[in-house]
């Protein structure tokens, strides 16, 4: 039975944004000291840790709460606002958390669910919402990969390429 467009577009999204964009910046925020995940360039310039922080909001908030129901309250302000240089582990724990929980939200979803009505009140089908989070999380992925590599000449120089590899992009089955 030949697969749909909405099956193909589910697993796609569904890889790129819990395999494909994690696989970069875990690899990115690996060649960085403690210093420079919190360095910015001026004071109104996030870090990779404070776009960390704030990816794992957003998409806790637009995806796990607002798609999967998955209890959150978000600090959207504080995301940017942090300046405690929390530790790398528990930054990279609360990442992978939310990691886990968007392939639990995203495991419930199917094909059909795509054009049901979006959780998130500006647009108006679902397929909208994830494609939404699966931009944002490109978008920031994009910034801590062009910082990683400002900071550490071609320390990253593959990283896309070996993330599709590594991780896959869709295939059929």
């Amino acid at each position: 039975m030949p697969e749909t467009l909405a099956a193909i577009s589910l697993a796609v999204l569904r890889n790129r944004i819990t395999r494909v964009m994690p696989e970069q910046i875990r690899a990115a925020v690996a060649t960085m000291s403690d210093d420079q995940l919190w360095w910015r360039p001026n004071e109104t310039s996030n870090s990779v840790a404070n776009i960390l922080i704030h990816l794992t909001g957003s998409l806790n908030h637009y995806l796990n709460f607002f798609v999967g129901k998955i209890e959150y309250e978000r600090d959207r302000d504080g995301e940017f606002a942090e300046r405690r240089n929390l530790p790398r582990a528990e930054l990279l724990a609360s990442f992978e958390q939310m990691i886990a929980n968007a392939e639990k939200t995203l495991d419930a979803l199917t094909p059909e669910s795509l054009s049901d009505p979006a959780a998130d009140p500006r647009y108006s089908l679902l397929v909208e919402d994830l494609l939404a989070v699966a931009l944002h999380i490109s978008n920031h992925t994009g910034q801590i990969v062009w910082i990683a590599k400002m900071l550490h000449d071609g320390a990253l120089d593959d990283v896309w390429i070996r993330s599709h590899q590594r991780e896959g992009a869709w295939k059929r089955t």
